[in-house]
């Protein structure tokens, strides 16, 4: 294998979100270690230099925009952070200068979390799909309506724009790039590594009902509606099941997952169907083995809570 390194510039700024650095920085430093050369060439960077403060107190140390060729850059991210942090970013029109600098030189770029506000604030996402942190959706959706969020990814890929939900999910997207630019077995080896419980797909939703609602009072309840989810599942026949008269189980259900009995079953169906999806299993059959009774119902149901249409999914994730 032809041993380049590859350029990856992680951008910082005062109140920065550590994990959204620190995380995919590990698995970069996980893949040089196991190809046993430095296949990733990663420089943490922010406008003036020096240590930088995060937002739970930790620093790092980074070097400035100054000192640094834009044109240099293989890859570029930039990374979440406190409101205050976010909107000092965002104005700092030297970082953003040498920001749109770097990008044509790249062969991707993007951001981690809260990183998307800045992207968009600079209007460097266009037409493409993105992905952001679920705190920072409902405001994106807001200031930019036009833009094609997906609300629910926990990353999205499209073309050379790479975007994730945040936090731990930056790692995820991470191993994606190492799968992109070596191989899966590597991405699954730096996986083990980190002690991940399992590598997940761009698709995953950041809202999980199963989840959600692991480990609690309805646990047993929840693997019966998993297991039986081709067939229909009435509110009553579930409060039946619980043991609870119906308008009981309606509040304690909802009280302990966040969601109505009716939101929890479609939100589990529409991350089953995107699973079936992203297989190439045709929308007549998703529908059958989800508990719709037709493509139709199914998609207008995937839009709903996705954002957008099963087909458009299918184009972004499949």
């Amino acid at each position: 294998m032809n041993q380049i390194s590859h350029r990856v510039a992680l951008i910082i700024f005062d109140g920065f979100q550590l994990l959204d650095t620190a995380g995919p920085a590990s698995v970069y430093g996980a893949a040089n270690d196991a190809l046993g050369y430095t296949a990733y060439d990663v420089v943490i960077v922010s406008h003036e230099g020096g240590t930088v403060r995060s937002s739970c107190g930790l620093a790092l140390e980074s070097r400035a925009t100054t000192t640094l060729d834009p044109a240099t850059f293989d890859s570029l991210f930039l990374t979440g952070g406190d409101e205050i942090g976010l909107r000092a970013a965002i104005a700092d029109q030297a970082l953003h200068n040498w920001t749109c600098a770097a990008i044509p030189a790249t062969q991707r770029f993007g951001s981690v979390c809260s990183g998307s506000v800045t992207l968009a604030a600079w209007d460097l996402i266009g037409t493409r799909t993105f992905a952001t942190h679920w705190v920072a959706v409902a405001e994106v959706q807001r200031r930019w309506p036009a833009l094609a969020l997906d609300p629910d990814a926990i990353y999205v890929t499209d073309g050379p724009l790479w975007t994730s939900a945040g936090v731990t999910t930056g790692i995820d997207m991470t191993l994606a790039i190492v799968e992109a630019d070596h191989s899966a077995a590597l991405s699954r080896s730096i996986a083990q590594r980190l002690v991940l419980s399992a590598r997940r797909p761009g698709w995953q939703s950041q809202f999980s009902p199963m989840l959600a609602a692991q480990g609690g009072r309805y646990a047993e309840l929840i693997d019966w509606i998993g297991a039986n989810i081709a067939q229909p599942l009435p509110v009553e026949a579930l409060a039946e099941r619980a043991g609870e008269s119906l308008r009981s189980f309606h509040r304690n259900f909802t009280a302990a997952t966040g969601s109505t009995p009716a939101q929890f079953i479609i939100r589990h169906r529409i991350d089953r169907a995107r699973a079936l999806i992203v297989e190439g299993v045709a929308l007549k059959q998703v529908a059958v083995q989800i508990g719709f009774p037709n493509a139709a119902q199914l998609s207008a149901a995937f839009a709903k809570v996705v954002g957008m249409t099963a087909n458009e999914w299918r184009v972004v994730h499949g």
